[in-house]
């Protein structure tokens, strides 16, 4: 419950704003409440004082000095409370809004200090350590009264705030002391200036989940004598400042080092001469030096990469480098692994000791997010069920891919969170996380709020919206996919499928098929051309060169892949074109499901599924047709069946170890007419919602036109269904778009595409004809 005393003190500040405002008869600012805060007796007061900033020469200096944002002065009164909420004791008084004052660069209070030649940094730095309570506020002069401007009512002095935490005694530390601080002490701005400024101490926060190895290592690194320094090495959002965060909650009651983080930003900014970065380092090792040294602090730098460059000669990787060799620091480093072996590994890897930092299990990452949606309920005022929670670590975990967990789960709660608050619901549902992944990856909400069960059990249905015959195949290949999603398929793959038959009969399209209906889209796909990997090294290209080779950094265009996007279709074209060697690295991806890739790092395949696609026994096949052989010879041939020679070639192309592994071979038959027949009314279908959507013009088939482009080039049993799409784009796509690019025909208006004696002609109608119907084209 907020203190009576405090809260008055905010409310006569502010009342007094208002009041100074009114009777010079200006807008009320946050100039007027700083001049307010100089007005009434307190630490703020005092702080302003110090600095000569009093409340007559801030009213004059205030009717100059207006705010960008119209709404500033109420929002820095809220930014003021909430400043107070984050402390203990959920007071706000001058001191918090001096704080808040000092926040926003847009204000009229930041200028107007900025203009009296006054380090503003320092200035709500130093406000921000006697709010906390844990330093000592200044003490006013004896017999001091408050200063009120001329033209300003009287206002009653208010108390300053009471402390919120009472600092921990201490022995007082002598310069390089093996002493050690305590975990919740707050930095002397006028000991330690450059890193109260740049830094802050680690904060314990709640208690850390799954992360325990990781903390071990962690401590076991910085209890070193020599080198005791620690890089945690991990993507973004998978946890690597909880880390340094559950080591303070151990440091916490027992004398230990104090652990500072620092803000590489901060240390940055004003450094754009040479040299300037160099000397403010310099600066940071000898105020280390005065804390006690390596023995009493520890530096958490969590965007160490932007504070160096990948360059030699770079000066603050020199200077880190030299503060790491002479034991002057102690440091705690966070990069992506991308970050660490371009720039700190070359500069500071001998000092350094890397700890992989990978993502949580989804039973930890439910057990963190738990306790971690205990501050999403409060600040939204909603409730967060645990299905919920699940839903949002599969729907994150499964079609957003560029952050780890559990960061990107949370992130889609506390999204969710907003948006039912924003809607007046009082409990965030499956709903609402649905929503917010939607709006980041395109999939379709009603897919994502589909069971995967629901999904399962028309698996055929949702194939065969995309892939024309096949019926047998496709039933085989949604059979499987049941089965391996039901459990039966230990730490394999969901499914792997070898697709046989000629081109055009619609290998490709099935494993488009599989991606748009295991995860929402076509293009949740990777496809590797296997003609490209026809050499033994191309193996390299997969999963990445080894160290010290060109490339190295880049990673396999396989592994990194599926280790951004878990969730996905493999598509390996052509295998008969590759090497040997490059198809046996595929043994323990079928079998278990991993691969190890060029930097060492295993890649997880078990929530994937792999086609491959090969011509191999097309040739044989189409020998076989044609030949006129007599005798016994020829009684042999036809009684081989067109999935015996497909599958037979198959087995003589590939190693037994790689094919026994594969789930399911398929023989895709030869495309009939009527196969044909149906692929070209999905074209023209689709053709006409592409004319509509994209320029307005309705297009009409009449009867016959399908069998006009059959008969003219559209068919052939050899080739499936890829001379329809040839056949489609020179008798109606090129007419069509030269009656576009004369100006016969504009948007808005209808065209009809007839058979007049023997051509397929396209001229506009005379009245508006409704586009292929859907009954017919679908």
């Amino acid at each position: 419950m907020a203190s009576p005393r405090c809260e008055t003190e905010l409310l006569v500040i502010r009342r007094l704003a208002n009041d100074l405002a009114r009777q010079r008869k200006e807008r009320p600012s946050t100039g007027h409440l700083l001049a307010a805060i100089a007005s009434c007796a307190g630490p703020a007061q005092r702080l302003l004082s110090e600095r000569r900033l009093e409340a007559d020469m801030l009213l004059k200096s205030a009717r100059v000095t207006t705010d960008d944002a119209p709404d500033a002065f109420e929002l820095t009164v809220d930014r003021a409370r909430d400043f107070a909420c984050r402390g203990a004791m959920r007071e706000a008084g001058a001191v918090h809004l001096l704080f808040a004052l000092c926040q926003d660069r847009t204000t009229a209070s930041h200028r107007l200090i900025t203009q009296c030649g006054i380090d503003v940094n320092k200035l709500r730095s130093h406000a921000m350590q006697i709010a906390l309570g844990v330093v000592e506020p200044p003490r006013a002069p004896l017999h001091q009264t408050s200063q009120k401007p001329r033209s300003a009512p009287a206002a009653s002095p208010q108390p300053p705030p009471r402390r919120l935490v009472e600092p921990a005694a201490r022995p007082r530390r002598k310069e390089h002391s093996t002493a050690v601080a305590a975990p919740r002490e707050m930095l002397d701005a006028q000991q330690v200036p450059l890193l109260a400024a740049v830094g802050r101490p680690v904060t314990q926060c709640a208690t850390v989940v799954g992360r325990q190895l990781e903390m071990d290592q962690l401590e076991d690194i910085l209890a070193r004598k020599h080198a005791p320094n620690a890089v945690l090495i991990g993507d973004p959002g998978v946890g690597k400042t909880s880390i340094v965060k559950g080591l303070a909650k151990r440091y916490a009651g027992r004398q230990a080092p104090l652990l500072i983080e620092v803000d590489a930003a901060a240390l940055i900014a004003g450094s754009g001469v040479r040299g300037a970065l160099s000397e403010k380092l310099v600066q940071l090792r000898a105020e280390v030096a005065k804390l006690g040294g390596q023995d009493a602090v520890i530096l958490f730098f969590e965007d160490v990469a932007a504070l160096m460059s990948a360059d030699p000669g770079d000066e603050a990787a020199a200077e880190l480098r030299s503060g790491l060799q002479v034991a002057d620091l102690r440091v705690i480093l966070a990069a992506t692994p991308e970050n660490y072996r371009r720039v700190i590994e070359p500069q500071l890897g001998r000092w350094l000791t890397g700890i992989e930092v990978a993502e949580l299990p989804k039973e930890d990452v439910l057990l963190a997010l738990q306790d971690l949606t205990k501050a999403l309920r409060t600040h939204h005022g909603t409730s967060i069920d645990e299905s919920v929670i699940e839903a949002a670590i599969v729907m994150s975990g499964r079609y957003i891919s560029d952050r780890a967990m559990p960061e990107k789960a949370l992130s889609v709660l506390d999204l969710a969170g907003a948006r039912a608050k924003r809607q007046g619901d009082s409990v965030v549902l499956r709903q609402h996380v649905a929503h917010v992944v939607a709006a980041r990856s395109g999939v379709p909400v009603d897919r994502l709020l589909e069971t995967d069960a629901d999904r399962m059990m028309r698996m055929e249905a949702l194939l065969a919206e995309r892939v024309v015959g096949h019926q047998a195949e496709l039933q085989q290949i949604a059979r499987i996919l049941r089965r391996n999603a039901s459990g039966f398929r230990s730490q394999r793959p969901i499914g792997s499928f070898l697709l046989l038959g000629s081109t055009g009969v619609g290998k490709t399209e099935t494993a488009k098929a599989i991606a748009a209906a295991l995860f929402f889209s076509p293009t949740a796909m990777t496809r590797l051309d296997m003609s490209e990997f026809a050499e033994p090294h191309a193996v390299a290209r997969l999963i990445g060169a080894p160290p010290g080779y060109i490339g190295h950094e880049a990673g396999g265009q396989l592994t990194e892949a599926v280790r951004k996007r878990p969730y996905q279709v493999l598509l390996l074209d052509e295998i008969e074109k590759a090497h040997l060697d490059v198809l046996e690295t595929f043994l323990q991806v079928f079998d278990e499901g991993r691969l190890t890739d060029g930097r060492g790092r295993t890649v997880d395949f078990t929530n994937t599924v792999i086609v491959l696609t090969s011509n191999v026994g097309a040739r044989e096949l189409q020998g076989e047709a044609s030949s006129r052989a007599i005798g016994f010879a020829a009684d042999d041939k036809r009684r081989r069946t067109h999935g015996t020679i497909l599958t037979e070639a198959a087995r003589a192309l590939l190693p037994p170890e790689l094919y026994n592994r594969i789930d399911e071979v398929l023989a895709f038959a030869p495309l009939t007419r009527d196969d044909v027949s149906h692929i070209a009314e999905r074209l023209l279908a689709q053709l006409a919602r592409d004319l509509h959507d994209v320029r307005g013009i309705t297009i009409g088939f009449d009867a016959g036109v399908i069998d006009h482009l059959l008969d003219h080039g559209g068919f052939d049993p050899e080739l499936g269904a890829r001379p329809m799409r040839r056949a489609i784009g020179r008798l109606v796509e090129g007419p069509l778009a030269e009656l576009l690019l004369s100006g016969d025909v504009t948007q808005a208006d209808s065209v009809t595409a007839a058979i007049e004696g023997d051509q397929l002609v396209i001229h506009k109608a005379r009245r508006r004809r409704p586009a292929f119907k859907e009954s017919r084209v679908s």
